[in-house]
């Protein structure tokens, strides 16, 4: 028999019920016999497929937090503010999940390109109630969100909808959708397989059928020709979101894998022995290795140049968190550095100003409160006004140490720190009296672990049992107030706490903090900003007060809802360039965290500098919606703005004209709350 072809043929097994793709085997097959040997050199050219699980995960064990998965490493997680998630008992569960919530659990250290996604979901209860639950299985997910995805859709009576999709900047294409036979049923286990293979085109398929019954065909087969199909591998994952007229729900997972399968040229097959002479000894083929021969070595984070006299950022990357990387990383803060030493402006001018200012004043002391009270306007001022001042001094000071290498300055900034993770247990908060609690533990929350991770990693001296008293400072008086937001407040509130949620993260090395940060970060964008695409009002931001009843009050009354109107548009300029901050200073940290929140919202975010600054620069332009003419009360507005179009329009060639003006009229930036030197740290790309 001559060999004339090398092709592949799946074997399956179930895997807790599960269809999974376990293994593929290879078959030779022959096209026909025939005597001759030019018979045989015409065999054809042949290919060989691969299979590999990337990721695994049975939730066995005793029910505990979320880790590692069995293959794929650590589980990124997101749940509704106030919820755990749970793994153990075979399975994950995202409990309670409310109206308008979301979660999610996702594996970002799986890269694969043609991978076949199994799982199984469950819910408790399912009735003649409706249901609007939407759960996502995530294939190719790039950092900055880019996807293909199929999303089951649970309705009323457990109905099924079946649908895939493709997101890309931010926007959702839906490729196909299907009605299925098959029924959710009350503590019933749904069996999921998304497949995604090809580049030109992409294909998408996706089936989904009960515990105990044959798997079926693939009942949605989408295939994507356009220009924005995604193409490189990603990570894998679920995703999910209950509607706001839906009934809340505990959702429960169980048996993820993931197959990833590449193709390759098989080894060429000897050619055949002559029948009349003696047999030449065949020469071995050399195999054509496979995608996984030689794979990738890891992305090192880059490390300072060393500069005499000057300190060099010490890069480590720890449970996944890249170190430098609260808004200042290795590679932007070094630029800052270099260009403010070669005298080029806009860093020198800020620099100096930098430099002249009281917060770098050698002789500052700190003057923490054990307990800081702050009501509005901080009328009541237990020890708020010094912690804003004294958190933005040890900023200030850990900058001034990496950009002179003046050890004194380091000096005080870890005596700042110092002072208050000896002295600080909480920040008082209530609805009469310690109105702001909330709020200053997200100013100084943002501002301490900034000037920390750069003292941290900058070869300051600052010892590690200090470090360790510092981490449980953060973990104590300032996350719980944090952590998940509060259902009354408006946007620049909600922003605040999420960065502030985020930055604890990622110092303490904390993945389940900064998911939940994150997540609050997605929910409060989009509520805070409006774009047209959102329809006819605002997105509600789940897990507040905000409702059709209030929701007009909430954004001050516009006359019409434009794209760009923040929701405290109408209520002065310096409030809502807060909400931006915050926002952007957490996009910042996030794409040194390799997650692009940047891009995910890119037009929501450019739309909204863009007109709110455009009435800044011109207050009499036209299409201004408010009921009274725009407020420019405080300085908060004049502070920020350069950290988003460094990102946008420097980085990314965003064309932001507004922005553009506005930054010449106060540049270089100061200092104040928690929006700090923007002008020094972020204007050299």
């Amino acid at each position: 028999m001559t060999p004339s072809t090398i092709v592949t043929k799946p074997s399956r097994r179930l895997v807790a019920a599960l269809g999974v793709v376990a293994a593929t085997c290879t078959f030779l097959v022959t096209a026909g016999e025939t005597a001759g040997a030019a018979t045989a050199a015409s065999a054809q050219s042949a290919t060989q497929t691969t299979s590999k699980v990337v990721a695994k995960d049975t939730f066995a064990g005793a029910s505990r937090a979320v880790g590692n998965a069995e293959i794929g490493g650590r589980w990124a997680v997101q749940s509704p503010a106030g919820r755990t998630v749970s793994t153990g008992g075979n399975q994950l569960t995202f409990p309670s999940v409310p109206k308008g919530g979301s979660f999610a659990a996702l594996l970002p250290a799986v890269a694969a390109a043609d991978v076949s996604v199994t799982h199984g979901v469950k819910l408790p209860t399912v009735g003649a109630a409706k249901i609007g639950l939407y759960e996502t299985t995530e294939l190719r997910r790039q950092s900055d969100g880019d996807r293909y995805g199929t999303t089951l859709t649970i309705g009323a009576g457990g109905a099924l909808t079946l649908s895939a999709d493709r997101v890309v900047d931010g926007r959702s294409t839906q490729l196909q959708k299907t009605a299925l036979k098959v029924k959710a049923s009350s503590g019933s286990w749904l069996n999921v397989e998304t497949k995604v293979s090809g580049t030109s085109p992409v294909t998408v398929q996706a089936r989904v059928w009960g515990s105990g019954q044959p798997t079926p065909d693939w009942q949605v087969v989408a295939k994507d020709t356009s220009g924005s199909a995604v193409k490189k591998a990603g990570a894998v994952g679920v995703n999910g979101y209950l509607s706001n007229s839906g009934t809340p729900t505990t959702v429960s997972l169980n048996s993820f894998q993931a197959v990833a399968t590449t193709t390759a040229a098989a080894p060429a097959a000897p050619a055949p022995a002559p029948t009349t002479t003696a047999k030449p000894r065949p020469t071995a083929p050399t195999p054509t290795p496979t995608a996984t021969t030689n794979p990738p070595k890891p992305t090192q984070q880059p490390t300072s140049p060393s500069t005499p006299g000057l300190p060099t950022l010490q890069s480590v990357t720890t449970n996944g968190f890249v170190h430098p990387g609260i808004l200042n990383g290795t590679t932007t803060l070094e630029a800052a550095r270099a260009a403010a030493l070669a005298g080029k402006s806009p860093q020198k001018p800020a620099f100096d100003k930098m430099k002249g200012s009281r917060f770098a004043s050698l002789s500052w002391t700190p003057h923490p409160t054990a307990y800081v009270g702050c009501g509005s306007y901080n009328v009541v001022d237990e020890g708020c006004t010094e912690e804003t001042d004294d958190a933005q001094a040890a900023y200030t000071h850990a900058l001034m140490w990496y950009f002179t290498g003046d050890q004194r300055h380091a000096d005080k900034a870890k005596q700042i720190l110092n002072a208050y993770s000896g002295t600080l247990k909480d920040h008082k908060f209530d609805t009469k009296v310690y109105k702001n609690g909330l709020l200053q533990a997200g100013w100084a929350g943002q501002t301490f672990t900034k000037a920390a991770e750069l003292i941290r990693y900058s070869g300051a001296g600052w010892s590690t049992s200090d470090v360790a008293r510092f981490e449980t400072m953060l973990k104590t008086a300032f996350l719980p107030r944090v952590i998940n937001g509060w259902t009354w407040t408006s946007a620049n509130w909600q922003l605040t706490m999420a960065e502030a949620t985020m930055n604890i993260g990622v110092f303490t090395n904390d993945r389940a903090t900064w998911e939940n940060g994150v997540g609050d970060w997605r929910n409060h964008v989009k509520g805070s900003f409006y774009l047209a695409s959102d329809g006819s009002k605002p997105n509600f931001p789940a897990n507040t007060i905000m409702k059709d009843s209030n929701y007009l009050d909430y954004w001050s009354n516009p006359k019409q809802y434009v794209s760009g109107l923040a929701a405290e548009t109408c209520r002065d300029a310096s409030h809502t360039a807060m909400g931006l901050a915050s926002a952007l200073d957490a996009a910042e940290t996030a794409r040194i965290q390799g997650l692009d929140l940047y891009g995910e919202q890119r037009t929501r975010l450019v739309t909204a500098m863009e007109y709110n600054l455009k009435f800044v620069n011109d207050p009499s332009a036209s299409g201004w919606v408010c009921p009274k003419p725009l407020n420019l009360g405080g300085t908060g507005y004049k502070l920020t703005f350069a950290l988003g179009y460094n990102a946008y329009a420097t980085r990314g060639g965003v064309s932001m004209p507004q922005t553009k003006e506005f930054l010449s009229t106060v540049s270089p930036t100061g200092s104040g709350i928690f929006m700090n030197w923007e002008t020094l740290t972020h204007s050299a790309g």
